[in-house]
């Protein structure tokens, strides 16, 4: 073979190798962006939900949610409200696919004990709760952070639902899962005052220089021993620096169990601890 032969083959090789990776890359792009369809068991708790878009005012964007509203309301009294925020793996528009297993028992423990409102909204693709490097997911800095608009459109749905519904202001609480345990923080301490009654947070990142604005906030923390996509330690120091200036935080370690302690939350009787909590003055 000849060395303009050589060359020849050269180029059509390296083409051919660029070819392969510009190929590569937008398959990888493709099945990265893919809106998975909800699952029958979502499709099945949202039949329950009313479903709603929330605008905020002054703004373009959209936060889809679904409401869960009891029956049989008495007249003239008022009910607790539970805000649950999903993981990141259930962003999208579709307004089912964040409807799993927590809001499944959030919904069938209203129903079977104390009736209350279940309201969960759902964050747009590419877009969490709250800006988090990772994984693995470790604590941040809240203020280092720009507020998202999904959090600050969550924030002004959760002032305007009283509005609408028989809601009792003084019981208003907030639950999160991964992700949406930092959302849960966010609403939390990102502001001077914040409206929620109590808080449980489940396998979550957070920015434990922010304790000092929640020692008189009930919280229950809880997160899995071998949890490797956001390590127990995220909530042990959060929950060090609640105690060291005062905080009497619960936490709940869950041994042999990875990133979902949803389960764990709810065996322990999280839905029960939350609905006893007041909102005191801050």
């Amino acid at each position: 073979m000849n060395l303009e032969n050589k060359k020849k083959m050269g180029v059509m090789a390296f083409a051919l190798a660029v070819v392969v990776l510009v190929l590569a890359f937008g398959i990888k792009r493709y099945f990265n962006n893919i809106s998975v369809g909800p699952s029958a068991f979502s499709i099945e708790i949202a039949a329950k939900m009313r479903g709603e878009v929330f605008k905020p005012s002054g703004s373009e964007f959209s936060l889809p949610y679904r409401i869960f509203i009891p029956e049989d309301l008495e007249p003239g009294r008022k009910y607790p409200l539970v805000v649950y925020l999903h993981g990141a793996g259930n962003n999208g528009s579709d307004n089912v696919r964040h409807l799993g297993l927590a809001v499944s028992e959030l919904i069938r423990l209203s129903q079977a004990s104390e009736r209350a409102f279940i309201v969960a909204p759902q964050a747009p693709w590419g877009q969490n709760w709250a800006k988090v490097s990772g994984p693995p997911f470790l604590n941040f800095n809240l203020h280092n952070s720009p507020e998202t608009p999904a959090i600050q459109a969550t924030r002004e749905l959760i002032k305007r639902l009283p509005e609408q519904y028989a809601v009792d202001t003084d019981r208003l609480y907030v639950m999160g899962f991964s992700a949406g345990a930092a959302g849960c923080w966010d609403l939390l301490t990102r502001q001077p005052t914040h409206p929620f009654a109590a808080s449980a947070m489940l396998s979550g990142a957070y920015d434990p220089s922010q304790a000092k604005s929640l020692t008189r906030t009930p919280l229950w923390f809880f997160h899995g021993e071998r949890d490797e996509v956001s390590p127990y330690t995220t909530t042990l120091d959060t929950v060090k620096a609640l105690q060291a200036i005062g905080g009497t935080p619960r936490y709940t370690l869950v041994e042999r169990v990875g990133h979902d302690t949803t389960e764990a939350a709810f065996s322990n009787g999280a839905f029960k601890w939350l609905l006893e909590q007041r909102r005191s003055p801050q």
